[in-house]
């Protein structure tokens, strides 16, 4: 295994924002932490092409190769063009698999495929928003990203990936991003206590320095529950809850109904609220841009849910609906804004502490992560970390090699979320049981084989 080499890519010029020194950061956008992501491929990247789309790339997005400052509580990404490192490995002696652990999207540990943290300070310093790192392994090649999540959110760091994967493909981009955000005004001190309860995710704010400490405690005696749901078990699933028809309800309501149901069968506590990341970009609002680079993102929660599945996947499906009204959404979107600009000005950051009787869902399914592939749009692959208690992830489930080919898996979803040790098992044998009598109707056996240890951890 050879030391990482590192290049460091400036973005071509001019860029979409030449003329312009910054690029402002509303409160919305202050989540100040790095997301940590790897994209997997049966094939080799030319570092000197890849060097060179991602070059294009930092033209149409200009503010990754900026630097994040604040100024008399104004927060904003000075347009410095500067440098982003790109480190590469060679661990052709080595297999994928000795740090990927099975296909499961959410891993434990991605840390030997990710760039390392520099030593300068993020915040009025001069390290660098994105970091990339390439490791060429004996059967794989991997490509780690750790991104500032003030530069936006998953959708827009999902396209920045693919515009990425486009250039270096020498494919036009899809998306056209726009940097103009609407800038909400001071909420009226009653909004402000009409809405803070429905943000239970703002509540607690420790100081920056205190977060780890507080994260590693939160996670402490917790196990990793994972599962694959097929596309007929979501199906049947749903169609069980909307048997007799009365309102809509998607698939996502319906999983998330039968994971509060799994916990309550396992619980004496039993949950009675689940919250919601949910992305507001098809809002068509005065205030909404769905192509912006950002973070348009809320968290919705519901109220106190009901006992019965069909009522919990109606009340995730009802809070959704409400909190996508225009007049409702701005009105959050105000006070949430200010409360995060308040919060970071005080030198604090959000901390998600979970609750005893809430689930909090984020997820990814409908992102296609896997479409950033580089030419390799068959074994394409994708995995992150990230867990913690009651913690519901979502995603489109990774293809899976068999037989030496490559096959999809159409319509599946992998869930991740952290549950205290002792509840592991019970929740297990109770997933188990339930696929074998209530959901379990696979169409062929051919499947069967094909996903034969999808449930194996």
């Amino acid at each position: 295994m050879s030391l990482p080499v590192v290049r460091y890519v400036v973005p071509k010029q001019p860029t979409v924002l030449a003329g312009r020194e910054s690029v402002g950061l509303p409160g919305y956008d202050l989540w100040l932490h790095f997301v940590d992501n790897v994209h997997a491929f049966d094939g080799n990247i030319v570092v000197e092409r890849f060097h060179d789309a991602l070059a294009s790339t930092l033209q149409m997005y200009p503010h990754a190769a900026g630097q994040l400052c604040t100024t008399s509580g104004r927060w904003f990404i000075q347009l410095t063009n500067s440098g982003l490192p790109v480190e590469a490995e060679d661990r052709r002696e080595e297999l994928f698999t000795s740090i990927i652990r099975g296909d499961w999207v959410i891993q434990d540990d991605l840390s030997p495929l990710l760039s390392r943290p520099q030593d300068a300070a993020v915040v009025n310093g001069s390290a660098s928003l994105v970091r990339f790192k390439v490791t060429t392994f004996k059967d794989r090649t991997c490509l780690g990203v750790s991104w500032h999540h003030t530069l936006g959110d998953a959708v827009t760091l999902c396209r920045f990936m693919q515009t990425l994967s486009r250039f270096y493909q020498g494919v036009e981009p899809v998306f056209t991003p726009t940097f103009d955000k609407h800038e909400y005004r001071t909420p009226q001190p009653s909004v402000s206590s009409d809405f803070l309860s429905l943000m239970p995710h703002l509540w607690v704010s420790y100081p920056f320095n205190e977060l780890e400490a507080k994260y590693a405690e939160a996670c402490e005696d917790l196990g990793n529950l994972r599962w694959r749901f097929h596309e007929y078990h979501l199906h049947g699933l749903h169609s069980m809850l909307s048997a007799n028809e009365e309102g809509y309800l998607s698939l996502h309501d319906c999983l998330t109904a039968y994971i509060v149901t799994l916990l309550n069968r396992s619980m004496t506590r039993p949950i009675r609220m689940v919250t919601n990341a949910a992305n507001s970009r098809r809002v068509e609002a005065h205030y909404i841009a769905s192509n912006v680079v950002g973070n348009v993102i809320q968290n919705i929660p519901t109220g106190t849910l009901p006992s019965h599945m069909r009522g919990i996947a109606t009340a995730v499906r009802e809070s959704i609906v409400r909190c996508r009204d225009r007049m409702f959404l701005e009105e959050w979107m105000t006070v949430a804004s200010d409360l995060m600009l308040m919060t970071v000005n005080a030198g604090k950051s959000f901390f998600f502490a979970s609750r005893p009787d809430v689930v909090m869902v984020n997820s990814n399914v409908a992102i296609d992560w896997c479409d950033a592939h580089f030419g390799f749009p068959d074994s394409s692959s994708f995995f992150t970390t990230g867990s913690s208690k009651f913690y519901l992830r979502p995603f489109k489930t990774n293809p899976t090699l068999y037989d030496g080919t490559w096959r999809p898996r159409k319509g599946s979803v992998d869930i991740s979320m952290g549950v205290p040790r002792e509840m592991k098992s019970k929740l297990l044998d109770r997933l188990a049981f339930d696929f074998e009598t209530i959901l379990y109707s696979p169409p062929s056996d051919t499947e069967l084989e094909i996903d034969a240890g999808a449930q194996e951890l």
